[in-house]
């Protein structure tokens, strides 16, 4: 998986090596991105990070914080403040690793297709799952 570290800075990454802000919202966590970047003011931020989530269809998790979340809220949270850097690709890192609550091939095809990108998704995984991602 060193392949995913040496990926260029245009690419966003999902990780579990990535990890969110303990003491933060799952909002803030994605608001965080462009407020620290200075492409946007808070109050903006904050609306482009409610408008991700609801994309994805999970708006209620706005105020959970990481410990309170489940794994998938967790992935979500993380796929958002990826989404909202707006970069031609994006790199889901060892989904299993993240999303063992639920079934997540099914589960990142949904959210692929709620989340209306123009970009590509790539899934790096160990070549014994790259079965799952067929369909």
């Amino acid at each position: 998986m060193t392949a995913v570290a040496a990926l260029p800075d245009d690419v966003a990454r999902v990780s579990h090596e990535l990890p969110l802000r303990a003491n933060l919202s799952a909002l803030d966590n994605i608001a965080l991105i462009p407020i620290y970047q200075g492409h946007f003011n808070v109050a903006e931020s904050n609306r482009q990070a409610q408008q991700l989530l609801k994309q994805l269809g999970h708006a209620d998790i706005a105020t959970l914080r990481d410990p309170d979340m489940t794994p998938a809220q967790r992935f979500i949270t993380k796929l958002a403040r990826a989404l909202i850097l707006r970069r031609p690709r994006l790199v889901i890192d060892r989904p299993g690793a993240m999303l063992y609550d639920v079934p997540y091939p099914a589960f990142i095809r949904h959210l692929a297709a709620q989340a209306e990108t123009t970009g590509t998704w790539e899934i790096f995984d160990f070549s014994w799952n790259q079965a799952l991602y067929r369909a």
